[in-house]
C-alpha cells in the first residue's frame, strides 16, 4: 500500500560549490523534504551557506572515515572536540537530529560513556552492519561495528537515552552476516520508533557491506522494504551522486519512490 513520505537529500558540509545550488533548486520546486548534512571537521566557515537553504535540517556527525570513533576510549578528547563543532551547525541550522555512528571495535559500554557525556537530547544511534569496511579498517576480527545486532543497540540505546536513525540497509547487511531474516529483524528495529531512516540499494540481498547503491540500480525490493516503516517516516537517500554539479539522479530517486 502506497504511503507518504519525507524524503531527505545528504550532502557533506563541504558541497558547498558543487551542490548547494542544485539543493537550493530543489527546494524552491518542493522535490525534498529536508536535507542532511554530514559534518567535515573542520568545516564551520560553510556555516553561512547552509543557513540559506529553506527546509529543516538533520545533522550527520562525522565517523571513522573523519576520525571519529566513540568506541575508541583513546579518542575521547578529539571525539568531545569535534562534536562541539558539530553541535554548532546543529544549533544554527535549528536541526532536531543529530545522528551519531556508535564506532567500530572498543565496546558498547565506551560508547555509551562517550555519547551519554555529550549531553545533547538531538543524539539518534545509528545501527550499522557487523563489518567495517576494509578501506576504512583492514578486517580483523576485533574491528566489528558496534551497533549491529538489535540485542546490541537496542541496549546503547537505552543505557544512552537516545534517539533512532533505522539505517535499512544496514539492517540488511547484518542479517546477512548475523545470519537472521532481514523482514524480521526491520520490524525489531521499527519497534524503537526511529526518528529518521536511511536508504539506498544493494547490489546482492546477501551483501554483508553498505555499498551505498543508487535506488533502483540494484536488487532492494522497495515494496518490501518500506513497508516497514511508518506513515510519512523521514528518508534520507544515502546514494552516490554520479555528476559533479547536478542532483538529477537524486531526483529520479525520489520520483522512483513518489511513484511506488
Amino acid at each position: 500500500m502506497e504511503k507518504s513520505l519525507q524524503i531527505g537529500l545528504k550532502l557533506y558540509s563541504t558541497n558547498v560549490a558543487d551542490y548547494l545550488p542544485c539543493a537550493l533548486e530543489l527546494a524552491r520546486r518542493g522535490v525534498m523534504d529536508y536535507l542532511e548534512l554530514y559534518v567535515v571537521p573542520g568545516s564551520l566557515a560553510t556555516l553561512d551557506a547552509w543557513r540559506t537553504v529553506p527546509l529543516p535540517a538533520v545533522i550527520h556527525a562525522p565517523h571513522l572515515h573523519h576520525g571519529v570513533n566513540f568506541a575508541d576510549r583513546t579518542r575521547r578528547d578529539s571525539n568531545r572536540r569535534i562534536f562541539d563543532e558539530v553541535r554548532q551547525f546543529a544549533d544554527m541550522l535549528r536541526a532536531d537530529c543529530i545522528i551519531c555512528h556508535g564506532g567500530t571495535g572498543g565496546t558498547p559500554e565506551e560508547v555509551c560513556t562517550q555519547i551519554g557525556a555529550l549531553r545533547d537530547d538531538r543524539i539518534v544511534l545509528e545501527n550499522k552492519p557487523h563489518l567495517q569496511h576494509p578501506e576504512v579498517i583492514p578486517d580483523h576480527p576485533e574491528w566489528r561495528c558496534r551497533g549491529a545486532s538489535f540485542e546490541e543497540f537496542s541496549a546503547m540505546v537505552t543505557a544512552i537515552g537516545c534517539g533512532v536513525c533505522h539505517d535499512l540497509t544496514h539492517t540488511i547487511c547484518a542479517s546477512a552476516s548475523l545470519r537472521r531474516d532481514w523482514r524480521t529483524e526491520l520490524a525489531r528495529f521499527e519497534r524503537l520508533k526511529p526518528r529518521v531512516h536511511h536508504l539506498s540499494d544493494m547490489i546482492s540481498m546477501r551483501d554483508e557491506l553498505d555499498t551505498h547503491e543508487g535506488l533502483g540500480q540494484g536488487v532492494l525490493d522497495l515494496e518490501q522494504v518500506l513497508a516497514a516503516v511508518p506513515e510519512n517516516a523521514r528518508i534520507t537517500l544515502e546514494t552516490p551522486k554520479r555528476y559533479p554539479d547536478s542532483l538529477a539522479d537524486f531526483e529520479q530517486e525520489v520520483q522512483l519512490l513518489r511513484r511506488r
